[in-house]
């Protein structure tokens, strides 16, 4: 084995490691966060529509069914 050379000392040193963050993680942390919730917050509901829409909810199919056959007085 040959000594290692360092071609790129960003990346390997001398000293503490300098590696850029790119994407979310080069933006200051509260904004960071703030896309991250609104991203997830956007996801969860296109899955809950998608669920609702497509597989359909038993529960309230269920109650909806006892109404139409016993109605309120």
């Amino acid at each position: 084995m040959g000594r290692v050379v360092n071609k790129n000392p960003y990346l390997f040193g001398p000293g503490p490691v300098r590696r850029m963050p790119t994407g979310l993680g080069a933006r200051p942390p509260l904004q960071a966060f703030k896309i991250c919730a609104f991203q997830a917050m956007g996801v969860a509901l296109i899955g809950g529509f998608a669920y609702n829409f497509i597989i359909g909810n038993d529960t309230v199919k269920k109650i909806e069914k006892y109404y139409d056959e016993n109605p309120v007085r």
